[in-house]
């Protein structure tokens, strides 16, 4: 009916208004009815979608240490000459404990939780970028804390045999400005294939900002030569890093710190897989033979050579 009237369908009982007046009427009536019906937004077309949270990490406590300590890995290394992981772990736990100087650190431990580990390998050939993106999640008070506080993001990657990273370009990094330290340690000999050298252990200290949203860094890598493959391929896979927290009040410079290890196995980080180009072993035969005779020819060419340079040079001088 009201459909009916609004259209001019039905009269009503005032119709002696006049027609200018009574299509302003029905003009206000209908935006009235318009303003009054409600319409469904976008979010409550789906209510589960707007309960939906993002997962966050919260980071496994281990305790807090002194300052003067530059980094996890050296201690480590210096005190037991080797990069085994479970033992690094067993050293973090007797080392690294709680105590009154990290009591603000506990309370305030959810604030670096993770909502994502991303990792990808970048570039081409033996010399790549990992590249590593930690997204934190959207803490109130992760403003204010890093605002009182210098804090770094401490990650340790240990890598297997067949890659390397080069000391030399690390320092370059940290000089300029992109790391705040970088170190390496276990097998630095770049030179050594990955049949003869072992793992190394890489320990890069990255700072954090009041407004860091995530952290991407990458972290230059290299491909050692590999053993003989049937397949023509070898694939090298990089676990997931270790990371810590290191954080110390602005105030009080001699502060103790407190380092904050974030357990990833909730996390959605990945490892990262290198197929590395090797040679086929079924053409050892074949690649010996060719270069042996290579190298013969080339050192019959050369004695040659000398040898009719010298006898043209002697008929000069005669």
């Amino acid at each position: 009916m009201l459909l009916k009237f609004l259209f001019g369908g039905l009269r009503p009982s005032f119709m002696d208004i006049p027609h200018s007046h009574h299509c302003g009427f029905r003009l206000l009536l209908l935006l009235s009815i318009l303003c009054i019906v409600p319409f469904p937004s976008k979010g409550d077309s789906d209510p589960l979608v707007s309960s939906v949270k993002k997962k966050c990490s919260y980071p496994n406590i281990i305790g807090c240490n002194a300052c003067s300590q530059d980094n996890l890995m050296g201690s480590f290394f210096n005190s037991h000459g080797q990069l085994s992981e479970p033992d690094f772990s067993k050293f973090l736990d007797k080392e690294i404990r709680s105590g009154d100087s990290c009591e603000e650190m506990l309370v305030n431990a959810d604030i670096f939780g993770l909502s994502s580990l991303l990792r990808e390998l970048m570039g081409e050939g033996s010399h790549r970028q990992l590249v590593t993106t930690m997204v934190f999640c959207h803490h109130p008070k992760f403003t204010h804390f890093v605002n009182e506080h210098f804090c770094e993001a401490i990650v340790i990657e240990y890598l297997p045999t067949g890659v390397f990273s080069d000391p030399f370009e690390l320092q370059h990094l940290v000089s300029r400005g992109v790391f705040l330290s970088a170190s390496v340690f276990g097998d630095t000999n770049l030179e050594l294939p990955s049949a003869l050298s072992n793992i190394s252990v890489v320990e890069i200290h990255i700072n954090v900002n009041t407004d860091a949203k995530q952290i991407v860094f990458q972290l230059p890598l290299h491909s050692r030569y590999p053993p003989l493959d049937s397949s023509g391929y070898i694939n090298i896979t990089i676990s997931k890093p270790h990371l810590f927290m290191r954080c110390r009040p602005k105030i009080s410079q001699t502060a103790a710190c407190s380092w904050t290890l974030i357990d990833l196995g909730v996390l959605s980080g990945n490892t990262v897989t290198w197929r590395i180009p090797c040679g086929n072993a079924v053409h050892t035969r074949a690649v010996t033979i060719i270069t042996f005779l290579s190298a013969i020819f080339c050192s019959f060419f050369i004695v040659l050579s000398t040898i009719y340079h010298s006898k043209k040079g002697k008929s000069k001088m005669e």
